[in-house]
């Protein structure tokens, strides 16, 4: 059976650069990935709360305040640990921001932070493995 992925991130270069990593995650945990795109908060936070995934890939910064109930990838987090069907699901937090900033919020929902700036393929494919590792 395929692990489930969902990456939420606005921008798409990113998510195509997260589906490179998975590609080379799928080799090293040897087992197929189904994933799974969201390009906004709202639709994440529905997904999160309805579907079951094996690991999530968040954004912090999504770019859709045009949009009714949108929320910073931070509210998205605190949300999917209290509430839907991943509540003990690993994520991955992914910001451009300065790390520190964030580390005790991430950490105290039990998260990995993934910084986007010069982000190594090999490092986050690895880095997924492992996630995903602590989903068996």
């Amino acid at each position: 059976m395929p692990y489930r992925i969902l990456i939420a991130d606005d921008d798409e270069a990113v998510r195509n650069s997260h589906k490179f990593a998975l590609e080379a995650t799928a080799d090293l945990v040897k087992n197929e990935l189904m994933v799974v795109e969201s390009s906004d908060s709202v639709d994440a936070m529905t997904k999160i709360r309805s579907e079951q995934f094996d690991l999530i890939l968040l954004d912090n910064d999504f770019k859709d305040g045009h949009l009714r109930g949108h929320l910073p990838g931070i509210a998205v987090l605190q949300l999917a640990r209290k509430e839907g069907k991943n509540v003990a699901t690993p994520i991955v937090f992914c910001s451009a921001e300065t790390f520190e900033s964030l580390k005790p919020m991430v950490e105290r929902f039990g998260c990995v932070h993934l910084p986007k700036t010069g982000m190594d393929i090999d490092a986050a494919a690895k880095m997924f493995a492992e996630q995903l590792q602590l989903k068996k």
